[in-house]
């Protein structure tokens, strides 16, 4: 392979991986630009470096590229207890060292088409998956922690009060606990629901904290916590 087509090769490669790596440095991930650059620039040199050497098996190097690609990958898949994210920028950088061994192998074309796929996957399709994900979450359970400071004194009959608007909305108590200190009582309730508009929660916070002898109230979304 001479200096020319070699130049010309290269430069395709740079040109397709920074299209992707644009695209994920947009979206704010932690592989942008530069990573995904890199990943092709090494994937290229690696696959290219037999074809130079005029090596009749130019496929091994190539074949290597996929494990170092995978330790490469790993790094930015984050696991949050039972959330893992960074999956979809591991497998973009995957598939982007496979656009660097395409055009050291001089498949441009080939290269280029793959771009064009990757960036409607990650671009196009991924408003099909939101859309999906949406849909589905409208029908799982929602969870949510009310926490209520109040005065000990009329413990009863707010405990009776907060009660009824949490049937008045159609909210589920899974759970209830009393903490008290300083002459106040802090109560923490665990409640659940299917399709419930957060303002019905926002409307139980309204209305309680004009109650006489409520010093506090507010409420958390489980999946806000989880995130956290």
């Amino acid at each position: 392979m001479d200096y020319t087509t070699l130049i010309i090769r290269i430069c395709v490669a740079l040109f397709l991986s920074l299209l992707i790596g644009i695209e994920r440095q947009w979206r704010g991930r932690a592989a942008g630009i530069r990573t995904n650059v890199l990943v092709c620039l090494g994937s290229f040199l690696f696959a290219s470096t037999p074809i130079i050497l005029n090596e009749e098996n130019n496929l091994r190097m190539a074949a290597q590229v996929i494990s170092g690609i995978g330790f490469l990958g790993a790094g930015v898949v984050i696991k949050d207890g039972a959330n893992i994210s960074g999956l979809n920028t591991a497998a973009t950088l995957w598939c982007n060292a496979a656009i660097g061994v395409l055009c050291a192998l001089g498949l441009v074309i080939e290269a280029t088409i793959a771009t064009v796929i990757i960036l409607t996957i990650n671009i196009v399709i991924r408003y099909i998956t939101i859309k999906i994900d949406r849909l589905n979450n409208k029908n799982k359970e929602k969870q949510y922690t009310i926490t209520i400071n109040l005065d000990k004194e009329k413990e009863t009959i707010l405990r009776t009060t907060i009660i009824q608007l949490i049937n008045d909305i159609k909210l589920k108590i899974n759970g209830m606990y009393t903490k008290e200190k300083e002459g106040k009582i802090e109560i923490i309730y665990n409640v659940s629901a299917i399709n419930i508009d957060e303002s019905g929660i926002e409307q139980i916070i309204t209305r309680f904290s004009m109650e006489p002898g409520v010093y506090y109230i507010g409420y958390t979304k489980k999946d806000d916590e989880d995130e956290n």
